[in-house]
């Protein structure tokens, strides 16, 4: 449990390195924090594959359950639908996804830094359909309309580091107490 730590920080440090500045992003602190966020979201990816892989009862169905919660986790995460469209009814699935954290903090990192003219946050959007005002910027637009506010990226970690450690110690449990050996 503890070994993919290290192995996952890793791995995502050797995948952003090529990947952060070939798609055009910038700035050494974003670079760590995505670098961050990268690697809780990984982690929570692994524990709860573990989680599910301990908890039921053969690897087929795990698989499946994992699948399922993940399509439900992206559907829920506040990307599209956008997070200011959900219905109401479906809000608390919103707020207990983990990936809604991992994707605000990502992404509001990245496009929602509005500190000078440089960030993409501060980059006015062109062609934006009747329903946006005119002239609005990148962060504007993450804001209003999928609720990522870039002053909540260190909240959305603390979160995440939260969802880690519960999946963790529900593994653990799982671990102990779930055994389908028939004696």
């Amino acid at each position: 449990s503890v070994m993919e730590i290290p192995f996952v920080f890793a791995a995502v440090l050797l995948f952003l390195m090529p990947f952060f500045p070939l798609v055009g992003f910038t700035g050494v602190g974003a670079f760590f924090t995505c670098w961050l966020v990268l690697s809780l979201h990984v982690l929570h990816q692994a524990y709860m594959a573990e989680l599910l892989v301990f908890l039921l009862p053969n690897l087929e169905v795990a698989e499946i359950v994992g699948v399922l919660v993940t399509l439900i986790s992206y559907l829920f995460s506040g990307f599209s639908p956008p997070a200011s469209t959900l219905p109401s009814a479906t809000v608390w699935l919103y707020d207990i996804t983990p990936m809604t954290y991992s994707m605000a903090a990502f992404s509001t990192v990245v496009f929602g830094a509005c500190n000078n003219e440089g960030n993409l946050g501060c980059t006015e959007m062109t062609n934006v359909p009747p329903s946006l005002p005119d002239g609005i910027t990148v962060q504007q637009y993450l804001e209003k309309n999928f609720l990522m506010k870039h002053s909540e990226v260190w909240r959305n970690c603390g979160i995440l580091v939260g969802f880690v450690l519960i999946f963790c110690m529900c593994t653990l449990l799982a671990m102990r107490f779930v055994n389908y050996q028939k004696r």
